[in-house]
This record gives structure tokens, sequence and C-alpha cells, in this order.
């Protein structure tokens, strides 16, 4: 029915809740977790889970080329129906009983309306996942994750995957589905995501500008992270 494809490093405290967010959404996914040699218990977690796991090799650096690439066609010849391509903090709101429902026949992609959760816990060592229940309008996330493989050929994601060219039959869902984005679950944490991968920036990244977010001073990420906090148009998501 649905098999689900997600691009991973170092991703131990997110990925355990990804995968139970799909699992009691849809009992019967696979997963598969394309692995950048991921050097904490990434690869470990996801085995534990029955998941799929294919390594690939970017020489430590970030390349969105090959992300790219890999979610691009990572989907292709799969034999499950439906594919859902997504980062290891995107959390797409859709069940098998939603996707299923007499609204969606005939659509072959589904629409997302993206928020951004972020943590209101002014301790910024703190992670708990279950707590973090607000959120601000994201319409860059309004990606195109769910979709009918047998409908489309290409899926052409650009940097990002924010766009997308498929080719095929394209019939998108009336309704949008929430689709939460799981990236600022602590201060300390998103500065420690962003100087790392910022460290780990490929000449193909900083000659196209791709993630050029991961290059902010630890300051300024703070700084960021602090108004989200506080931002008039955060409400209560769950």
């Amino acid at each position: 029915m649905l098999h689900i494809y997600t691009i991973a490093y170092n991703e131990e405290i997110v990925l355990p809740y990804m995968i139970k967010h799909y699992r009691d959404r849809f009992p019967d996914c696979s997963i598969t977790v394309y692995d950048n040699q991921s050097t904490d218990s990434t690869k470990q977690i996801a085995l534990n889970n029955n998941c799929e796991v294919i390594e690939y090799d970017s020489e430590n650096q970030v390349r969105d080329d090959l992300y790219l690439k890999i979610k691009n066609n990572c989907w292709k010849k799969q034999p499950e129906r439906w594919a859902l391509v997504c980062d290891v903090d995107e959390f797409l709101f859709i069940d098998i009983h939603e996707l299923t429902h007499e609204q969606n026949r005939g659509n072959t992609m589904i629409k997302s309306e993206g928020w951004n959760m972020i943590s209101t816990n002014p301790d910024p060592s703190i992670i708990n996942f279950e707590e973090i229940k607000y959120g601000s309008r994201a319409p860059q996330y309004d990606k195109a994750y769910l979709f009918d493989t047998t409908a489309l050929s290409e899926i052409n994601y650009s940097a990002g995957c924010h766009y997308c060219n498929p080719v095929g039959k394209i019939q998108r869902s009336e309704n949008a589905y929430k689709l939460l984005h799981y990236k600022a679950i602590s201060e300390d944490y998103i500065v420690q995501r962003h100087l790392e991968f910022g460290r780990r920036m490929s000449k193909q990244n900083l000659s196209h500008g791709w993630g050029a977010h991961y290059l902010d001073s630890e300051e300024t990420i703070r700084k960021n992270h602090k108004h989200f906090q506080t931002d008039p148009a955060l409400i209560k998501i769950l």
C-alpha cells in the first residue's frame, strides 16, 4: 500500500518518533532509510524497527545533489502503489483510512500544509518531543510528499524538495493534510545541528547556495529560535 523513504544523518533523537508516527497510521507500511553513514545509533534504530537501511557515502559532506538523486529515483519500481518521500523531521498527518477514503479516489498527489513546530520550553537543553504542541505556518513545507507511483513516471524535485515538476497523470487532492516539521525541538539541538551541517557543507552546496542557513552563526541561530518561540503567529496544533 505505502512505502516511506527518508534520508538520515545522525537522527537518533527524531527517528524513533518518525517511525512510530507513520507505523501508527499505516501499520503495514514499508520504510527505507537512506543513511548517510551516521555516527550515532540511527542505523541500529532503523534496523530494530524493521526498516530497510541503504547506506550512501557523501564523503562526510552535505550534498543536496545526492539527496535529490535519491529522492527523485528511490520510489521507482517499488511494488507498493503509494510512495511518501520525506525527511526524518517531516510528519504528514494522514492515515490509511483517509488515503483510501472516497474523497481521495482518483487523486495521484496528496497536498500538504506545512507547519514549523517549535519547542516553547525556556530551558535550551531540554528535548521533550511529546510536549511540542505549537507551530507556525510554513508554506515552504507544502511539499509533494505523498504520490501514486503507478500514475507518475517522474517527480523531479528541486533542491530541498520544496518544488517538483511531476510527469504523468496529475490529480491533486482537494484536501491539504497537515505536515509538521520538527526541527526546532530545543534551542541547543538546533544550534548543534546547524553548526554540524555547516561544517559539512560541500562545494556543490556552496556554489548553488543550497542549505545556506546552515552557515548562520550560533548567535543568529539562538536569536532566531527565541524569536520563533515568541512569534504571535505561533498557535497550538496538537
